[in-house]
């Protein structure tokens, strides 16, 4: 699911036109921590989920619905 997540971040990020860094302002982060999830590195808490989905005006469900989607997809 970590490669989900990455992919929904990143597609959402350039979607919504925000750089990393306009990104990791929105949930008062890091530049570095933004770069780190859309690589897979990280997985962000609950409460960063919640957060990058607010800064893209959507629901932490229907994030998450993407990313369960390219789950089901990829298996």
């Amino acid at each position: 699911m970590k490669a989900e997540i990455a992919d929904t971040v990143r597609e959402l990020r350039i979607k919504n036109k925000f750089s990393q860094e306009k990104l990791a302002d929105a949930i008062d982060s890091h530049q570095v921590y933004i770069s780190e999830i859309e690589q897979g590195k990280k997985l962000p808490s609950i409460e960063h989920l919640y957060k990058i989905a607010k800064a893209f005006n959507m629901k932490l469900s229907e994030l998450i619905q993407i990313a369960e989607e390219k789950k089901s997809r990829n298996s």
